[in-house]
């Protein structure tokens, strides 16, 4: 009780509870905004989490990653384009209810049902992530390297169309990972960085200006080519009665646990996000309401039951891919790698230790999620009818902001130093190249946030189990642990490659 206090004194601040309503409704206009992700809205935001302390600065992190993922839900609705993958089936349910003159309601039940799926995803967050932080008591530093293991190949093995390029996305990161000092004996170990041993890349890649330029400037570099192209501007103003029909929310509550629980599950299954979560959530509550024709519409029809199953799941997508993020250190999607990368950065590091030594803090965390979520159903509500003229905003005017944005933020971080300032808006510039790059030929992104984040872990633990049994395999071959996730690893590959082909197939 005296360390749930102790989290409570952390966050009961009222600088705290501006920076978290500032980050629900930044990550609102975010998720809003077709091509802005929460992924993106994160990586944007680090700069300033890093000059707060930290309860605060994860307070931040976490309204801008609730409300952006709740906001893509907006488009969705009014314009049928979501504002990330995660708000696709939304889209044909949201879509005809607004034909049909119930804009409102579909907007204000995707809150409800927003708000429901991230508070009741965090009960789970709060009950399993301590117990698994605990069970990582029985990891050396073998499991913990296949354990690496497998964060990447399972990104790798469920990002973007083609397996093989996601692995070698996350060999990319790998290698980024590797750039700078030998972890044991601290010399440089790639030949041509040895010019560079007076600067700052002799540290390595610096994280922050890493994560800002994937996904901060490679999105600005992807909308240059989409100028010339003539803005949606159907964007549907008269949206009618806001709040749905009490009686009718109160009735959907299998639809309700049912997504709650998929979502959940989906999410704390790493690498695999909530694009697979709400088309789930969705069939699951197809077959209900067919069970139940007098009580439900058919979702396809333009009803309410097909707006709020997908959008509980997507919520709860959130609290479920922060269990493994915070007793792992592993990402259940591409948004939780960035936000492990700016804990991290906020001096945060996940897994046993943060729960046995620091609860105070993990307390503060598990409370302001809670808060964001509550301000993400205040602020999206406040500004239901104000919030689509935001979709109206000229690509010409947001994406110079966007990249003034990516540039200052880690230039600031670099304080006084000049050179280091350049530095640190170079790799930005450098890495959105790469992330332009990739996204232009259709590799995935977070394959190389999760090789970076991974591939120091993986490189320590290994040559650590590689010492402890006299430099040979025997403390990889002999942990039953170790055997369980490279098998797991294999399984994952193999089962992606034979899914992907009968997909192929299916289409031909």
């Amino acid at each position: 009780m005296s360390d749930f206090l102790l989290g409570l004194g952390l966050v009961a601040h009222l600088a705290t509870f501006a920076w978290c309503a500032f980050g629900s409704v930044l990550g609102i206009i975010l998720g809003a905004l077709p091509g802005l992700t929460a992924t993106m809205g994160i990586a944007l935001v680090i700069p300033i989490s890093y000059q707060l302390d930290t309860a605060t600065g994860i307070g931040l992190l976490l309204s801008v990653y609730c409300g952006a993922v709740s906001g893509a839900s907006i488009p969705a609705i009014l314009l049928g384009i979501p504002g990330n993958p995660n708000a696709i089936a939304t889209v044909e349910d949201g879509q005809l209810m607004t034909k049909k003159g119930l804009a409102g309601q579909a907007l204000g039940g995707a809150v409800i049902a927003s708000l429901i799926g991230g508070l009741g995803s965090e009960i789970f967050l709060i009950f399993f992530s301590p117990l698994i932080a605990k069970m990582t008591l029985a990891f050396g530093p073998a499991e913990k390297c296949t354990l690496a293991l497998v964060g990447i190949v399972i990104i790798a093995a469920v990002s973007g169309k083609s397996i093989l390029k996601g692995l070698l996305m996350g060999a990319l990161g790998f290698v980024f990972a590797f750039v700078g000092p030998d972890p044991m004996s601290g010399t440089l170990r790639i030949p041509f960085v040895e010019i560079f041993r007076k600067t700052p890349l002799a540290n390595g890649f610096d994280m922050t200006s890493t994560l800002i330029g994937l996904y901060g400037v490679s999105q600005v570099f992807s909308e240059l080519a989409n100028l010339r192209k003539k803005q949606n501007t159907n964007v549907c103003t008269n949206i009618g009665k806001v709040f749905p029909p009490f009686k009718k929310v109160a009735s959907m509550w299998q639809i309700i646990l049912s997504s709650l629980g998929i979502g959940t599950l989906i999410g704390a299954i790493p690498g695999t996000g909530a694009s697979i979560a709400v088309f789930m959530a969705r069939n699951a509550a197809t077959g209900i309401c067919s069970r139940n024709k007098k009580k439900f519409d058919q979702p396809g029809t333009g009803c309410l039951e097909g707006v709020f199953a997908p959008e509980v799941a997507n919520n709860a997508v959130t609290g479920g891919a922060l269990i493994p993020a915070l007793s792992l250190g592993i990402p259940g999607d591409s948004a939780t790698a960035v936000l492990i990368g700016a804990l991290m950065i906020n001096g945060v590091t996940p897994g046993y230790s943060l729960f046995s030594q620091n609860m105070p803090l993990v307390y503060s965390l598990f409370i302001t999620l809670c808060v964001a979520n509550v301000f993400m159903a205040v602020f999206q509500l406040a500004g239901v009818r104000l919030y689509p003229k935001i979709l109206l905003i000229s690509q010409r005017v947001l994406m110079p902001i966007v990249l003034v944005l990516s540039f200052v933020g880690p230039y600031a971080l670099a304080g006084s130093s000049v050179s280091k300032g350049i530095y640190y808006v170079g790799t930005a510039l450098f890495m959105g190249l790469v992330g332009y790059i990739a996204k232009k030929n259709e590799y995935p992104i977070a394959p190389i946030v999760l090789g970076l984040i991974l591939g120091g872990m993986f490189e320590e633990q290994f040559r650590r189990g590689m010492k402890l049994g006299a430099g040979t395999l025997s403390r990889f071959y002999t942990s039953p642990i170790c055997w369980l996730f490279i098998a797991l690893s294999v399984v994952i590959v193999v089962s992606t490659v034979i899914k992907r082909k009968k997909t192929e197939n299916a289409k031909v």
